[in-house]
Formats: structure tokens, sequence, C-alpha cells
């Protein structure tokens, strides 16, 4: 049975962040965890119990910052909180209850003492650690990870195409002790390109793993750190990928904004010889959204290609043939582009022996297409 003493000092926590932790926890920046200070004291062997019975476990300090943010959170008690730190008689030796020593430098000046086997956490001046007989009657102190990957893990869907992701506090500050898996799906017969700029993480220690399916069982893409340089792009085979957003449990940033685009998975068509021609995909029946189709003619050496759009029927703007003066997509070498229903007849001479076309629609509404020929000259 848990002792019950109220403790009239200035209760700690009463709080939530953010909505971080539960009504009466306060979160913690410096660690990303969440931590209640019990109004109840208690022996040391009560506090854990009452901790788990709330939901979280009795603390232990684990790094600098940690004690740094707990000198301040409990200064004002009346009263040293128990810490699940105990020494272990036989051999004289401190254990934390991981069984980790404590850190020798977190100890109050003149400790570990003698006079408990127990320790409690002293806040004001010289603050750490303190030995305390376990039969004394003080505060439990308790903490728990919050829920700080997104609630949402599925992103894009059958006709989505692109989206934007962002780490969790972007572009202010992620926290520690992350774990956070994203999955994105994408329209059937595309497959997924990722790009995460800006990318401002703790090198080496705070990273992201990348899937080529919707969970870490799929093969692995690759990491943005592998402690010998930074990558911020990768590409899946199918219309899934996912990956997992991990942090250590000390330094932070202001995190990660990754881009994401569906590309179709269309083999391109590519013709050579005197002649040929090429449709739009199902012509004369309506195209297919989210269409992405390559063409490429090549002629033989020293002979040019004529190019002759005898039907096209497309939604304006939107839905997009492209023509290039090249042997393939090359911005530089974009000479039409071409969408709506008032395109054909037209004609085209190009001055080298290779033509690349590429023909791209939406979501949104499908015509018939085109049709087209070629013949070299």
């Amino acid at each position: 049975m848990i002792g019950v003493v109220l403790l009239f000092s200035v209760f700690h926590g009463v709080t939530a962040d953010d909505n971080h932790c539960p009504s009466g926890w306060t979160f913690s920046t410096n660690t990303s965890y969440c931590y209640i200070q019990s109004p109840q004291y208690m022996t040391y062997a009560e506090a854990d119990p009452f901790c788990q019975s709330i939901g979280g476990s009795q603390v232990f300090i684990f790094t600098s910052r940690e004690l740094t943010w707990l000198t301040d959170f409990t200064s004002a008690s009346f009263a040293q909180p128990w810490l699940a730190t105990t020494r272990n008689t036989s051999t004289n030796i401190w254990y934390n209850s991981d069984n980790t020593s404590p850190t020798a430098s977190y100890w109050t000046t003149g400790e570990p003492g003698i006079n408990g086997d127990c320790a409690t956490f002293k806040g004001t001046s010289a603050p750490g650690l303190k030995a305390t007989p376990c039969y004394s009657i003080q505060p439990a102190l308790c903490r728990q990870m919050p829920a700080l990957c997104p609630t949402i893990k599925d992103y894009g869907g059958a006709y989505t195409r692109s989206g934007t992701i962002q780490s969790p506090g972007y572009p202010v500050q992620y926290y520690n002790n992350l774990d956070c898996l994203y999955t994105i799906t994408s329209p059937a017969n595309t497959y997924i390109t990722l790009l995460f700029y800006p990318y401002v993480l703790e090198d080496f220690f705070d990273y992201i793993d990348v899937y080529d399916g919707p969970n870490s069982s799929y093969p692995f893409l690759g990491t943005t750190d592998n402690w010998w340089y930074l990558r911020d792009d990768f590409e899946s085979s199918s219309n899934s990928v996912s990956f997992i957003f991990h942090t250590d449990n000390i330094i932070t940033d202001k995190g990660w904004l990754l881009t994401w685009n569906a590309k179709s998975n269309t083999p391109p068509i590519s013709q050579s010889g005197q002649n040929g021609s090429f449709t739009s995909p199902n012509y004369p029946n309506d195209y297919d959204p989210y269409t992405e189709q390559l063409y490429y003619i090549t002629a033989p050496l020293g002979f040019q290609v004529n190019v002759t759009i005898t039907d096209f029927v497309t939604e304006a703007t939107f839905d997009v043939l492209e023509v290039y003066n090249s042997s393939y997509v090359s911005s530089n070498n974009l000479i039409a582009n071409l969408s709506g229903s008032a395109v054909a007849p037209w004609s085209w001479l190009s001055p080298s022996r290779y033509v690349t076309m590429r023909f791209k629609s939406d979501y949104m509404v499908q015509k018939k297409g085109f049709s087209l020929f070629w013949i070299i000259q």
C-alpha cells in the first residue's frame, strides 16, 4: 500500500505541453520525455509501482541534459524525489534500474555517502544524486515516452501523385528518442522518388532508413547518413515505399522536409528505320489518368525525321505531348508542348536523326489522345 502524505510544496508538472503528454505531466524538450513528481510521499519500494500505475516508470538520470532539466523541474520542491538508482550492498556498487552505473559526475558534492542504499535527486545548489535510506519517505519521480511520431503514418493513395511530409516539430526542432515509420503509396504502374531537403539533423546519430515497400521487412534502399556521406534522394521500384526516422537521446536540430513524386513505370516505346507510327495509350479510346509514356525515334545516320500528327485531342494545358530534338528528355531541346483540340494537323522536321516525345496526363479529364506517323528524309 502506497503511503500517502500530501506534499505542500509547489507541485511541478500539472499541465501538459503541446498535447505531447497526458494531463498532469510536463514535456521536456531536452529529453523528449514526459515527467511528473508525485504529490504523495512514499518509500523507495513504493515509488516504481506508483510510476507504473500512472503509465510511466521511475526516473534514473541517463544524460547531463536530463540532469540539467530535472534540476529546474524539481527546484521548488521541499523534498528530494526518489530515483531508480540503488547500491548493491554486497559489492558496494551503485546501479540504475537498467543495470547501468550512474555517471560519477551526476552525484552531488560529497556523494555517494554511506548513510543510505537508495538515491534521491537534489535539485538545489550542487544538484545531483544523493544517497538516502530506502525507508525514507520522499516523492516519486516518474517519466514516460510520449507519442511524438505523427498519428498519420500512411501518405499518398491511389489517386495521389505527389506530396510533402515533414519531421515532427519541423522547422523548429525535432525530438529525441524517435523511431517513426512513414509509408507512401501512389497510383498503380508508378514508382516513387523521394527528396529530403532541407535536411538538418545531428550527424551520424539521427538518420532516416528507407525501404522498398510498405514496411521495414522489404528490401533496404539505403540510409541518409552512413558516416561517410549524406544522401538525400531515393527511388522505389514500385508504388510503395516506407522509411523510419530514428533519433538518439541527446542532440536535435531543425529536421527535414520530404518532397515525393510518383513517376510512370510504363516501358518506353522505341522505333527506328525508315518510318513508323505512334498513338497515345488506348487510342482511339480515352487514355488513362496519370499516364506518362515515352517515345523514341532513331533514323539512320545522315537522315532527319519528319513527324506528322493526324489526330490530337487532349485536355488543354494539363495533358501534354512534349516533343524534343534529342535522344532523351532535355529541357534545352524541347521544341513543342502540345495540348488541347486545335493541334492537328501538325508537322515538324527534326534537324537530327533523333526525336523523343513524352505524353503526360493528370487525374482529372481523359480524352482519346493522338495519332501520328513519322518518315525519314
